[in-house]
């Protein structure tokens, strides 16, 4: 569930930021986009997705993949896509900590798609976030 809620943190988050400064403002979807878009989805979209994690006593962390995609004939495409993604990095960046509870690692990483259709961008952004510590319930 911490997992759950952390994605609902970053979809919220970029929601409202994303809507203070662009126009129109850009999808922000958990995991895939809908089985009714899948053939037609609206771009420029983003889609949060939980990766790896891992953890001990101490504390866990758990990397998400922001995907990004766009749309278009030419090169607009590639630039409207890269200009999305480093304006979600840099909001990330200056927040960092989400909700009180979740807090985002300094280091990101970023790809773009090498293989994709003519007319379609895509992109992704890896970030890393520390989870809050779970204690367990000990009843002396």
């Amino acid at each position: 569930m911490t997992i759950t809620l952390l994605i609902m943190a970053i979809q919220k988050f970029l929601k409202e930021q994303l809507a203070d400064d662009m126009r129109p403002v850009p999808p922000v979807l958990l995991g895939y986009l809908p089985q009714s878009n899948a053939g037609n989805p609206g771009y420029p979209v983003i889609k949060i997705r939980p990766a790896e994690g891992e953890g001990d006593s101490g504390q866990g962390q758990i990397q998400i993949k922001l995907q990004f995609g766009a749309q278009s004939e030419d090169d607009t495409g590639l630039i409207d896509m890269l200009n999305l993604m480093e304006r979600v990095r840099i909001l990330l960046l200056r927040k960092r900590v989400l909700e009180q509870q979740f807090v985002m690692d300094a280091s990101w990483k970023m790809k773009l798609n090498e293989e994709h259709p003519a007319a379609d961008w895509g992109g992704e952004l890896t970030t890393t976030w520390v989870l809050p510590q779970i204690r367990p319930e000990v009843k002396l």
